[in-house]
């Protein structure tokens, strides 16, 4: 069981940060680069997450955002947001001996809305400019409140590292002349950094601009082995799958 809530933590860290990554798409060799400012505009409502995660947040430093009108800037908002995983177990006759878990084939899903988002884009080229996104992670929530305890207290570490942040440097795939309305399809690409590890990831992103709204959703799949971690494979208890989905849906406002 041990090594089981250990993968879990490691996934709900990844699910966390997970989110809303890209990287910036080649610039036109005659376009000036933008300068850049060393300013973060305000953050979330205080109300819309919890005040630990208020207190985590603030900890963080300030955005570097670049200047020009073109540019403009979403916030995540957390009461309309929310960061998963989802991995699949297998559980047999042991599972409901042992902890009195059904027989069966499913999914555990962990999921919080403890998380913020600050992204700079310029919808025109398009371009992505200055971001950051950040899961609180002692509050990832399971069916189980025992699997979510012991993952706080001894897999995760989530009271001395309490925050899973995510910085994305490209995207592509994303087609020139957006029309605001449409759903745009595309892949981002940056590195989530957890409990002093960093790692590359690769997201499929489907949002849509709405006036001061982005709406959308955007998910990524990994390999615990890929994190140096075995899949648990208890016999007569419960298997996991080596591959694990991590997923955001998310609505950000303009500022």
């Amino acid at each position: 069981m041990k090594a089981i809530n250990r993968l879990v933590i490691l996934i709900l860290a990844l699910a966390l940060s997970a989110g809303c990554s890209g990287r910036e798409t080649a610039q036109a060799p005659d376009e000036a680069q933008p300068t850049e400012s060393s300013q973060e505009t305000g953050g979330v409502p205080s109300s819309s997450i919890s005040d630990e995660a208020a207190s985590a947040f603030a900890g963080l430093g300030s955005v570097t955002l670049r200047k020009g009108d073109s540019w403009r800037v979403f916030r995540i908002d957390p009461a309309a947001s929310r960061a998963a995983y989802v991995v699949d177990e297998e559980l047999f006759s042991g599972a409901t001996r042992k902890y009195g878990l059904e027989v069966g084939k499913t999914k555990v899903i962990g999921e919080t809305q403890d998380l913020e988002g600050l992204l700079q884009i310029d919808p025109s080229r398009p371009a992505l400019g200055a971001n950051r996104f950040a899961v609180y992670l002692p509050t990832l929530r399971t069916d189980q409140a025992l699997r979510d305890g012991w993952i706080r207290e001894n897999a995760l570490e989530s009271d001395r590292y309490p925050l899973a942040v995510f910085v994305a440097d490209q995207f592509s795939g994303v087609t020139a002349g957006y029309v605001e309305g449409e759903e745009a399809r595309f892949e981002l690409e940056g590195d989530l950094s957890i409990r002093g590890t960093t790692v590359p990831t690769v997201w499929r992103v489907e949002a849509t601009l709405n006036g001061d709204r982005i709406r959308g959703s955007m998910q990524t799949t990994l390999r615990m082995t890929s994190l140096g971690i075995d899949p648990p494979d208890f016999a007569g208890t419960l298997t996991v799958l080596d591959e694990f989905l991590i997923q955001i849906d998310f609505e950000a406002f303009e500022e």
